[in-house]
């Protein structure tokens, strides 16, 4: 059967929000005809998207992997010292929870009173956030939800590595909580969860527990995959429909293939930051300006549009471990028998298994000293009196330890590591994105901003000193990988100093050259010793520079996406309202990341879903229906009992 060529709500992308918005109102009212056209591929079943442990697979990128589009900025940028960021974002359906890090962190509670809409404040979100969840921990609040689709755990395995890692946090000053996201927590340390159900071992992504549960048992929501939304269809400023075109743009010659679908009640776009933005431009909604340039009638004038990008940045350092460690370093470079040991447990005990896990297993946020403060110069003090002095729910970074090199393995030497990820979570840069072309197949006009506020640089130089002072104190601490560290003076006793002797003949028993270069441009680490006192690490002015030489070489996207059609007054240069309508327009509302005016220090899953579940709210009360709750069954899982149970039969 064909999809018909006419539906009461169409849902313009299938990320998460898309999911949850076409997913919700399917299935509470089965008369209710609802379409959801998604770019990428159908997720349904796909050992490389359920399968936790893989993730790393999907961030290729190398022709083969359609799973994701990659976003270049259009020109090089003087703040990364002539570099042009690569923005991965998703392209399957499911969106970033189908291929996604699987890190369960959620926004403070100021996150969301900062955007000073009636309606958004945390406190009348969180009914919201709780309905969501399906959460699989133990803890001593009540912000977390029992009987909701997502579900949350610890995933399959938590590693030695990880109670090493907490271990050597709370001797630097950052304290264990046994719960980080409970909205308010802004300096401490935890056990990580996952977006993973523990009892089937796999990932929870919002198309499964949204879309593919309602198409299970009803028959009125229509999936329409490998199809690029390419505008919105006006009669005036009513939106009426969508037009939609290949994914890829294989026809005759280039021609355009548009396929319209109307619909008689709403239109939702929810294509992500990237995307939303740009269909909205093609349908001639955004400057006025830009349209007379690119030839098009402007629908509604908003300037708004496409402006004041935001994301969260990112830099890896590397470190060396003990040969005892258990990392899935081997894993990932290809080692057959271990890749075949480690697919076989999953396929016999996915619940447990170690792939059942992304090998996050800990993590912290953080906010600087006094004493750190006056370190971290002008640009970033000034920062912190407006943005972060009065709210102490808000974490300046979080960081994280994973399991393996996060890196390519190929360019790496043999042994085992682990990767500290530090994250900045609220950025003073911006960026824009715009369209050149009415051709949907057109590349946009990027422009990522990344750290182009100077205030951006102290707080990463900051967390990087941080992580390392942890690193270093911990039992499993065996040297830094120097080449993905900063290039310090060799002199400097803030210099790398890269793998223990011991370790290195460990590696390679019968090597001949272990150790040739010791003492010359090869510093090695010192040989572990459990009794050993530290000290803090003395960082000079040359040194500052030179962390901040690596950070503009190295800084790269969190894959957190937000912010470019904002919802504030349209005279501040919002797009939409508190009910998420587009200004200028009737009928058409944006649903997804894109509405958020500012930053939200968190992995921006569960602040997709909270978006999600709102804007599934706001469509239901404008069309008259009401959500049933709880949701339909989620595929391959069993039904949630509503209640905190954290005891299973192993």
């Amino acid at each position: 059967m064909g999809h018909p060529d006419e539906v009461d709500v169409i849902v313009a992308g299938g990320g998460p929000a898309g999911c949850v918005v076409a997913g919700r109102l399917a299935y509470a009212d089965p008369s209710l005809k609802v379409m959801l056209i998604e770019g990428g591929a159908n997720n349904r079943d796909d050992p490389w998207v359920y399968r936790p442990g893989i993730y790393v697979r999907n961030m290729q990128r190398n022709g083969i992997n359609d799973k994701a589009k990659f976003y270049l900025d259009t020109m090089a940028s003087s703040y990364l010292r002539g570099r042009q960021s690569i923005v991965p974002c998703a392209n399957i359906l499911g969106g970033g929870s189908s291929i996604n890090f699987q890190m369960y962190t959620r926004a403070s509670a100021s996150d969301w009173d900062d955007f000073k809409t009636p309606g958004w404040t945390a406190q009348e979100l969180l009914p919201l956030m709780k309905r969501l969840e399906n959460y699989q921990k133990p803890t001593n609040n009540d912000t977390h939800g029992y009987d909701g689709p997502i579900a949350i755990s610890n995933g399959g395995t938590i590693t030695a590595l990880a109670q090493d890692f907490l271990r050597a946090s709370d001797a630097v000053g950052i304290p264990f909580s046994d719960d980080l996201q409970d909205l308010d927590t802004s300096h401490a340390s935890e056990i990580w969860a996952k977006y993973i159900n523990r009892h089937t071992g796999r990932r929870s992504d919002a198309a499964t527990a949204y879309v593919h549960s309602v198409m299970d048992v009803q028959n009125n929501l229509y999936l329409r995959t490998n199809a690029r939304v390419s505008r919105v269809i006006f009669e005036g400023t009513k939106a009426v429909g969508v037009a939609y075109v290949p994914a890829k743009n294989r026809g005759h010659k280039g021609q355009l293939m548009e396929t319209i679908v109307r619909a008689r009640k709403m239109v939702v776009v929810s294509s992500g930051t990237l995307g939303t933005p740009q269909i909205l431009e093609r349908s001639g909604v955004g400057s006025k300006e830009l349209m007379e340039k690119v030839g098009l009638n402007c629908v509604s004038d908003l300037p708004g549009v496409g402006e004041e990008y935001q994301d969260h940045y990112t830099t890896l350092s590397i470190y060396r471990v003990s040969q005892e460690s258990h990392t899935l370093d081997d894993f990932l470079r290809g080692d057959k028998e271990v890749q075949r040991e480690l697919f076989q447990e999953w396929e016999v005990s996915p619940e447990k298994a170690r792939l059942s896990s992304n090998a996050i297993d800990a993590g912290f946020k953080i906010r600087p000293t006094e004493a750190e403060l006056k370190e971290m110069g002008p640009e970033f003090n000034a920062l912190w009196d407006k943005y972060f002095k009065d709210k102490p729910d808000k974490p300046v970074m979080f960081g994280s330890i994973v399991s393996a090199a996060y890196a390519d393995h190929s360019l790496l030497p043999p042994g085992k590591y682990i990767t500290m990820f530090q994250y900045l979570e609220y950025p003073a840069s911006r960026g824009k994105i715009h369209i050149t072309s009415p051709d949907p197949y057109k590349e946009p006009f990027f422009d990522s901003g990344f750290m182009n506020n100077k205030a951006d640089f102290a707080p990463i130089r900051w967390s990087y000193k941080k992580t390392r002072e942890i690193a270093r104190r911990m039992d499993a601490f065996r040297g830094e990988l120097a080449s993905h560290h900063p290039h310090f003076h060799p002199a400097s006793p803030a210099a790398c100093r890269d793998i223990d002797i011991e370790t290195a003949k460990d590696i390679l028993p019968n090597g001949f050259t272990v150790g040739i270069h010791m003492g010359t441009w090869h510093r090695p680490s010192e040989p572990y010793n459990a009794d050993k006192v530290h000290d803090d690490i003395v960082y000079s002015e040359e040194d500052d520079k030179a962390i901040d030489d690596w950070i503009a070489d190295h800084v790269e996207t969190t894959w957190h996406s937000l912010g470019t059609c904002a919802m504030k007054p349209r005279e501040e240069g919002g797009v939409v309202d508190g009910r998420l309508n587009v200004f200028g327009t009737q009928n058409l509302k944006c649903v997804d990341l894109s509405i958020c005016p500012d930053n939200l220090g968190t992995n921006t899953y569960s602040s997709a879903l909270l978006v999600g579940e709102k804007g599934a709210d706001l469509v239901a009360e404008d069309l008259g229906i009401k959500l049933k709750l709880p949701h339909a069954p989620v595929p391959h899982a069993p039904v949630p009992k509503g209640v905190p149970a954290t005891q299973q039969v192993r």
